[in-house]
């Protein structure tokens, strides 16, 4: 069987604009509210880590946050290595799907279909992402580098703000505290989101507290 999780085309699931209805959903203790959600997690080789802890970690979290939703919201799923790649039913990229059950069954098991390996690329995954004008983008991966340049992050602030949308950062990491220096904090701030790292060997064992919003950037070291 194909483990790849590019193995889906049944169904069609639009969402239409007149029957949504916002609802609020969460991924590592990071709240998003909206009606639209796109979910853009790493699949890039790293994520075999640790035993694999951190993929199997995130799946279990995108999947417990698909299950909050319902027939009023609507949602996509792209996970992205080198290149990114969007859940497909009907061979139809880029719309996002009802949250009813049967198309969130249907996405539970493209969840569990997907493997790790390859580099990582960030800024077409969360182009990608901003095409299908979403409320709110969870946005997870353990790759600090490589870093959005200023010029690639004001580029997706601009398409962002374009759309309305916000964007909430996960990080994943084997260090006890959060980078001082991380580009995700920067996206997150800059796109009405919130910040939050997670231990990925302490996972399972605590429940962490995002960094809000903050029109201010985080404190940052005394230049030498």
């Amino acid at each position: 069987s194909d483990l790849s999780g590019d193995a889906f085309s049944r169904g069609t699931g639009v969402q239409s604009a007149s029957d949504s209805a916002e609802a609020t959903t969460m991924v590592f203790g990071v709240s998003g509210s909206g009606s639209r959600f796109v979910y853009v997690f790493d699949r890039s080789d790293s994520m075999n880590g640790f035993g694999g802890k951190p993929l199997r970690a995130a799946k279990s979290e995108l999947i417990r946050s698909l299950r909050t939703l319902t027939d009023r919201q609507s949602f996509q799923l792209i996970f992205y290595n080198d290149k990114p790649k969007a859940f497909q039913l009907s061979g139809v990229p880029d719309q996002l799907f009802s949250g009813e059950k049967s198309y969130v069954a249907l996405a539970e098991n493209y969840i569990r279909s997907i493997s790790a390996f390859g580099g990582t690329e960030h800024e077409s995954a969360l182009k990608m992402a901003l095409r299908m004008s979403p409320d709110v983008i969870f946005f997870l991966t353990d790759a600090r580098i490589p870093r959005l340049s200023a010029s690639e992050l004001r580029e997706i602030k601009n398409l962002a703000d374009a759309s309305g949308a916000t964007i909430h950062t996960i990080e994943f990491g084997a260090d006890p505290g959060a980078p001082v220096h991380t580009f995700l904090r920067d996206l997150a701030m800059q796109n009405r989101g919130q910040y939050q790292y997670v231990d990925i060997r302490r996972l399972g064992t605590v429940s962490p507290s995002p960094e809000p919003a903050s029109p201010e950037p985080a404190a940052a070291p005394d230049s030498p």
